[in-house]
Formats: C-alpha cells, structure tokens, sequence
C-alpha cells in the first residue's frame, strides 16, 4: 500500500486539484492483474474493462516545443512515465481522472513518484468541476503563455471504453481555452481609448459616493436584476408590486421603458464607453434623481456632467487598470465591484457588493426570443436600431432553454451566461432566475416573479436614496490627483526609454547563415535581456492591462518556434521581439501623452 507515500507527494504542490472520495464515486472495483501493465475492473452493471498500461505509439508530439498536453486517465502510471520523458521538459503535463475509483486505485495500489515533477499536474474530480480547474490553472501567465500549444493524449482506459467522456472533457477543456484567449485583452487601441475617458473622468470621483462604505448595506434583502431580454415584456408589471420592497437595479437599456411604465428604480447600471450609450440611454431621458448611476470611470463624461442623481464610480474588479487607479489614488479596499462584461453584470456585482440576497433576475434571456428577431424586450432603443454588428459576427448556438428544450443563443451571451454561473458558484450565492424564458442559468432557482414577489419582497426596504445620500464621497482631491499623476508620469517616461534602447539593440544583431555558434549563442543572450522588460510589463497594472495582449501573443509565437538554435530560428524570434517592443514604445508614449493631458485639464 502506498497511500501515505503518495498523500505526502500529492500535498506539496498546491495546484493539483482533488475532489472528495466518496463511496458513491467508486463506480469500478479493481478485480484481478494479469501482470504489472494489464489490469481487470468491474462496474455496477457487472461489465468488466480489460487496461493494459502500454504507451499509444500513435501519438505525435514535439519535443522541441514547449506544450501543455491534456492526459486523460491516471491509472496507466507506465503510460504517463513514457509520455513524460518522451516530452519537452519545460512543457506541461496535466493528468484528468474524471473517475475517481481509478485515482482510488492508483491511489492505495501504485507508486505516483512522477507527480513529485513541479510540471505534472492532477485534476481527480468529477468532470463538472473541470472548468474551474482549467480557469484556475490559466489564471497564471507561465500558462496562458502555452495556451496556443495544447495536445490531448488518452490512456488505454479512455482510449477504448470512454470516447464520450474523452469528447466531453475535450470540449470543456477547448471551451475554457477559447475564453482565455479571449480575454487576454481587446486592442491595444480600445484599452488605450478606456484609458483616456478613465483619466478624464477622475475628476467625478471626488462626487462619487465612496463604494467602500456600500459593502454590505443591504445584506440580506432582496435585490431585483431588471434587463432588457425580450420575456421581460410577460412579467414587468410585476415590478411596480416590489418598489419598496426590494432594491431595483436596472441596466441602462431598460431604464426608459421602466419609467414608461411608471417603474422608478434604484439604480441604473452601465458599463461601457460609447458615446451611443449616453444618446440612446441617458441624453434628454429625464432620469428621476431619486435614480442613482453607477459604473465606472471610463463612461462618456456627458453621462456624469448631465446626471440628476447620485454617482457611484467602483472599480471594476479583476480588470489591472483599475488596480492601478486604486492603488495610486489610495482608494479603499472595498472599492472593487464585479463588473464582468455588461451592465447586468455591473448590476449583479452591485446586488452582491451590497450583500443582497436572494439576487432576482429578470429579463435574463441570454437567447433569442421566438425569432431572432427578437433581442431584447419591447420599448428599448433595439427597437429601432440595428444589432451591434460584433454582437452578430458570433455564430449561433443551441443551449438548454428555461423551460427545458433548447434555444438560440450567441456565443457572446453564453459567454455572459457563464460569468454569472461562476459568480454564483464562487461565492455561494441565492440567486433566484424569475426571467421566466430565454437560456438556463446553471445554479439558479427557477421560479415566476409574481411568487418571487410573493415569497421574497414582503417587508419595506429603509429609503435606498436616503441611505445612497448618506454615505461619504471618495476621500480624493483635485491636488491628490495632480501629485499621484506626476509620480506616475515619470515611472513611464523611464520604462520607455528601456524598451528604446533594447529595441535599438536587437535590431542591430547580425544573424546570417555564416554566423558561428558563438556568434548565435550571443544573439540568445541579447534576446533573452526582453524577458525582463516582458515581465516588468505583466507585474505593473496598467501596463499589463495595455500590453498583456501583445506580450502574450508574442510568447504564444516565441513558444511555437522549436527550442534550437539556428538562423532561422533566431530571425523569427528577432522580428518577434521587435514588433513587440516597438509596439510597447508606441504604447507608453500615448500612456504619457494621456497623463500630460489630464494634467493640463486639471490646472
């Protein structure tokens, strides 16, 4: 038995991921070996599974690529072995066992000394906690710097007897990927543009209500989620029942249909730039000031200058630039909302920065409605306007309705769909789905609003604009600002002069097809001196949040070239780095002309 042996191995890397053994998770019973690689197990039906622990010479990998291969099944331990040393050595095994009567196996029964490599990973655990794993493993950049270099390799178990399986985990493993590669980041010019209306926009800080001394301010009560799905129009009325009995959040697209119908709500939420946000949602729409906004820094400035209401301008969570804004303004700790992609993410990251509970959904369709057509409810701008066309570039998908069935969905609100599905599941959260049609949202509580109402709203809520009017505003000043910009401007001012001078020295290495191993040696040398200045700009906030996209991409293609020294080699790694580099000079020179600019506009 080496159970206590492999325990001890297991616990010192942090990483693996391994769910409880149960009694009910033992599905296979070992039965009998025929020798030290062919093994016999039997399931609950009686059926019995002949592995033999042999390696899939049908496999192809490169050993001079860095990787990270998939290994589906831990039982064949000879298996794993062999396909570790045929392997590049800084690549990335991660062992899957979706079965945990095999990990029980392997667990009491063999020797798991490979897994003592700080590289060979182990997820053993049902296979619907194999997205957070995966999004977990990808929240490190010495990951996601291999996300374009992946491979699946199947043991014999798999490989014979559990091809659905096998396609399944492939699928969730491909789907988490593709999300990774998303959101590396937008275009360097849109995150420049963000940062922009986030510097011009520091100003209204010192209006802004201090969303640190939010937290938890309705811990407890319920809040209602209003956005603007087309199976809104079956059950808004509904809404006017709950005013004071809950708080009502609605996203900038619904708020002039809620006032149509005589629905004042507590919050408006929005999260993005545009100038069509302020002309379709906010410009001459008469918003109440018992209203009150919120979003982040980064919206059209005519929003904020032309807003009756109280501001509130979070931090958007998990997103570095304003990591950076925050640490620099010496906001506080609790200043960070989730904001995810949209503003019915704004709303629910607000609904849980408050502590409210349940958090009720409507008009959540994350699909079409009875044609597609049919986006979003009746009474909003979407009437008029044609779909955003990058919203309509994502091909459509079927995905489990509310009611059962299936419905038309696009991959961007599957995308919202599974923002909200973490969050729920992160945070433990009672998050009742009262949309009443559209996409099911995995985790909620399915139930109409009128018994949502009924069940839930029933005692008076303290007056939310009272409490709104309270609280402080943000502890920042106009001179605070002014200093922390300075600082910063000469921080940049030094780093762009590093990227200059590396840039001028790699493109002036020589490599040609004469150059000696020496001389080739050497170029490696004066290459490798970007690698700090790589990781300079993945450590501080704002660059990173500017330039993680180009310097990802940019390790993505460094790790597609085969790890040997030549000419050849060395030219594509060359013209690689430069791109990058000038790419970065380009880059913080805008960062200091935006600086320069805000400074002048506060004087």
């Amino acid at each position: 038995m080496f159970i206590d042996r492999n325990i001890e191995i297991l616990q010192k890397n942090e990483i693996h991921w391994i769910g409880s053994l149960t009694s009910s998770s033992i599905t296979h019973e070992f039965i009998s070996s025929a020798n030290s690689r062919v093994e016999f197990f039997e399931d609950m039906n009686g059926d019995v599974y002949k592995t033999e622990d042999f390696y899939d010479k049908s496999y192809e990998n490169n050993s001079l690529k860095r990787e990270i291969i998939f290994v589906i099944g831990i039982n064949s331990i000879y298996e794993l072995k062999e396909l570790y040393e045929k392997t590049n050595k800084e690549s990335c095994l991660i062992v899957i066992e979706p079965n945990l009567s095999f990990f029980n196996h392997v667990l009491h029964h063999k020797k798991l000394d490979i897994f003592q490599n700080k590289n060979i990973i182990l997820f053993a655990d049902h296979i619907e906690q194999l997205s957070d794993f995966i999004r977990s493993f990808f929240s490190r950049y010495s990951s996601i710097a291999l996300a374009k270099n992946i491979n699946f390799y199947q043991t014999d178990y798999y490989r014979k007897y559990e091809l659905e399986t096998t396609k399944n985990t492939i699928h969730i493993i491909r789907e988490v990927v593709r999300n990774v590669v998303l959101s590396v980041g937008n275009s360097i010019e849109d995150g420049l543009d963000g940062l922009k209306n986030n510097l011009e926009n520091l100003e209204w800080l010192q209006k802004s209500k201090d969303t640190a001394q939010l937290k938890d301010k309705f811990k407890g009560k319920p809040a209602i989620i209003v956005s603007a799905g087309p199976s809104l129009n079956k059950n808004i009325r509904e809404l006017k029942r709950a005013k004071y009995n809950a708080i009502i959040i609605a996203v900038d697209t619904i708020v002039n249909r809620l006032l149509i119908e005589g629905i004042i709500p507590d919050f408006v939420c929005s999260v993005e730039r545009t100038h069509e946000v302020y002309e379709y949602f906010y410009k001459d729409k008469g918003i109440p000031e018992d209203v009150t906004l919120v979003g982040p820094p980064l919206l059209d400035s005519r929003i904020f200058k032309e807003f009756q209401g109280s501001l509130i301008l979070p931090m958007r969570n998990g997103v570095a630039e304003y990591k950076w804004l925050h640490n620099f303004l010496k906001l506080g700790k609790d200043s960070f909302i989730e904001m995810g992609s949209s503003c019915a993410h704004v709303a629910f990251g607000l609904a849980m920065h408050f502590g409210a509970s349940p958090i009720i959904l409507v008009g959540q369709d994350l699909a079409y409605g009875s044609t597609e057509e049919e986006t979003h409810a009746i009474g909003t701008i979407y009437d008029n306007e044609i779909e955003n066309e990058e919203e309509a570039l994502f091909q459509d998908y079927e995905i489990e309705g509310y009611f059962g069935g299936t419905v038309r969905s696009t991959y961007i609100w599957i995308y919202f769909k599974q923002w909200f599905e973490a969050q729920i599941s992160n945070q433990q959260l009672f998050v009742i789905n009262a949309t009443e049609g559209g996409a099911k949202i995995n985790s909620t509580t399915q139930k109409p609003l009128k018994d949502t109402i009924d069940t839930y709203c029933l005692e008076e809520i303290n007056s939310v604009k009272a409490m709104v009017r309270d609280i402080c505003t943000y502890d920042v000043s106009i001179k605070d600002i002014k200093e922390a910009l300075n600082k910063e401007l000469n921080y940049f001012s030094t780093f762009k002069e590093k990227c200059t001078k590396q840039l001028e020295n790699i493109k002036q290495l020589k490599v040609t097809h004469s150059s000696t191993m020496k001389k080739l040696t050497r170029v490696v040398e004066e290459l490798q001196k970007t690698n700090p200045i790589m990781q300079e700009i993945l450590k501080h906030d704002l660059l990173r949040h500017n330039l993680q996209s180009i310097v990802v991409k940019t390790l993505w293609d460094i790790n597609n070239i085969e790890q040997v020294i030549n000419t050849k080699n060395l030219i594509e790694n060359k013209e690689i780095q430069i791109k990058m580099l000038i790419t970065a000079v380009v880059c913080v020179g805008k960062i200091e002309d935006y600086i320069k600019e805000a400074l002048n506009n506060y004087i």
